[in-house]
C-alpha cells in the first residue's frame, strides 16, 4: 500500500506540476495568488519526498503527512473559492485547485496505509483456508498415532 500510495504521489505531482506551468505560461488564469503558491508548495513538498525516496527512504508517517495536508489544502482551497473569492474555474484548474472528492480519497488511503501495517494481504476465501488446515492437521494426528 505504501508503494502504491507513493507512485500515486509521484503521477499526481508530475500532473498537477504540468498543469500548474501551462496555467502560468498561460498568465491568464482566474485563480487567485494564494491557490497557485499552496499548489507550489505541495508540488516542492512532494519533490522533497520522491528525492528522499531514492536517496534514502520515505517512512509511512511522511506520507500520510503529505496527502493530509494535500487534504487539507484542497479543502482550503474549495472553501477559500467559494466563499472569500468567488471565481469561475475551469475544468484544466480543477486539477490545481482539487475538487470534493480529493480529501475523501487521501484520508482513505491514509487510513488503509495505517491499517495494513506493512501486513500481507490474504486473498481468497475462507473455505479455501479451512480446506488447508483440515489435511495438515490430519498428517499431524496420523504421525501422533505411528
Amino acid at each position: 500500500m505504501k508503494k502504491f500510495m507513493f507512485y500515486l504521489m509521484v503521477a499526481e505531482t508530475i500532473i498537477a506540476s504540468v498543469v500548474l506551468g501551462m496555467v502560468l505560461a498561460m498568465g491568464d488564469t482566474s485563480l487567485p495568488t494564494l491557490v497557485l503558491a499552496l499548489r507550489g508548495v505541495m508540488i516542492v513538498g512532494a519533490v522533497v519526498l520522491i528525492i528522499k525516496k531514492y536517496v534514502s527512504w520515505v517512512r509511512r508517517g511522511e506520507l500520510t503527512a503529505f496527502y493530509l495536508l494535500d487534504a487539507a489544502v484542497a479543502v482550503f482551497n474549495l472553501v477559500f473559492l467559494s466563499v472569500f473569492q468567488p471565481t469561475n474555474v475551469s475544468s484544466f484548474e480543477l486539477i490545481i485547485t482539487g475538487t470534493l472528492i480529493a480529501p475523501f480519497l487521501n484520508v482513505v488511503l491514509v487510513l488503509l496505509l495505517h491499517h495494513s501495517g506493512g501486513q500481507y494481504a490474504t486473498i481468497g476465501t475462507v473455505g479455501e483456508a479451512a480446506e488447508e488446515t483440515v489435511p495438515s492437521q490430519l498428517h499431524t494426528q496420523a504421525i501422533k498415532q505411528i
